[in-house]
């Protein structure tokens, strides 16, 4: 016998494992790689974009790249010449000046190269390239596409939006009234209202320690044990059944043949039987989970082996109220 307690929930994708593939500098897209519902790796290409200034970039870092080599021998002749002379003196400290001027713009170009993925180490006049690679940032499903062949796009501008839906999770909404019946590590079962036969097993990991304000509930986090074969959707609503205890095997009756009083919960026996009349015994019991339209039951004093229980009318039984012996 389970116990469960029953709650809705919806399938919810952290904004961590949702990324947007955006233009990191101006351009004209003249490749695009990806259509809605695709599935990509990460650094997968996405588009490619045509940056015409790009060349004037590699250039200028080439042609300082160049002038270094003559600037580096300038200021080893001129410091051999300092030491004598005061007119090399002065030439020397301007060499020096230079020299560092250009390392300073070699550091910063090539800084910026390796922004629009090109190695600087690796440039040459030969391989100069006009076009920048958007890459895909996470590993995930194309849920939209913002840019079109042959738009100008602008630093930031959205390409393409991605999800990771492997990692879509079930959060419970949990009235704060039953909350503290909630814990980590307890199993859920979830379905679909259409489904209601087809369970998806989850375990519990988080429970937030605030109130969401417009549903009146508490958020639990579950994953689940096993990623679900179908296709899930985000925002999708399910029906929630957290396992809040189990009895393992245990006696049990249906439910109609528990009375509910106020002073407690009682079912009844058959103590003995005429032609004229039946008496039964009230028998106190304490009560555990239920499933299926039964509940576990504990009576205070041991049952007969063969006793013989009400189990339908047990209300109509208690109203009489002749012929009935409480069990002490």
């Amino acid at each position: 016998m389970k116990e469960f307690l029953r709650a809705s929930a919806e399938l919810h994708l952290d904004k961590e494992h949702t990324a947007t593939a955006g233009a990191f500098t101006n351009g004209i897209l003249t490749d695009l790689r990806v259509t809605q519902n695709k599935l990509l790796r990460k650094d997968a290409v996405v588009a490619v974009l045509q940056k015409p200034d790009l060349v004037d970039i590699q250039q200028d870092y080439l042609e300082n790249r160049d002038k270094l080599t003559f600037l580096q021998a300038e200021f080893n002749r001129f410091k051999q010449l300092s030491a004598a002379d005061a007119t090399a003196l002065k030439n020397f400290q301007k060499a020096e000046a230079e020299l560092r001027a250009a390392q300073t713009a070699d550091k910063a170009m090539a800084a910026r190269l390796r922004q629009f993925q090109i190695d600087p180490e690796q440039l040459h006049a030969d391989n100069i390239k006009t076009e920048i690679l958007v890459k895909a940032p996470i590993s995930g499903t194309v849920t939209r596409i913002h840019a079109s062949l042959g738009s100008a796009v602008q630093t930031g501008d959205a390409i393409c939006e991605m999800a990771d839906f492997a990692q879509l999770h079930p959060v419970i909404y949990v009235f704060e009234k039953d909350i503290t019946r909630v814990k980590t590590g307890q199993k859920v079962l979830l379905h679909h209202p259409t489904t209601p036969g087809e369970h998806l097993s989850a375990t519990i990991f988080i429970v937030e320690r605030t109130v969401d304000a417009e549903r009146k509930a508490v958020r639990v986090h579950a994953r689940f044990d096993k990623q679900p074969a179908q296709t899930l959707v985000a925002g999708a609503y399910l029906d929630a059944q957290i396992l809040i205890s189990g009895d393992g095997n245990a006696a049990a009756l249906p439910e109609e043949a528990v009375v509910r009083e106020d002073t407690g919960n009682f079912i009844f026996a058959l103590a003995e039987q005429t032609e004229q009349e039946q008496i039964f015994k009230k028998i106190p019991v304490r009560i555990g989970a239920s499933d299926g339209g039964y509940v576990a039951i504990y009576p205070e004093t041991p049952l007969p082996e063969k006793a013989k229980i009400v189990i339908k009318g047990a209300y109509y039984v208690s109203a009489q109220g002749a012929g009935i012996e409480m069990e002490e």
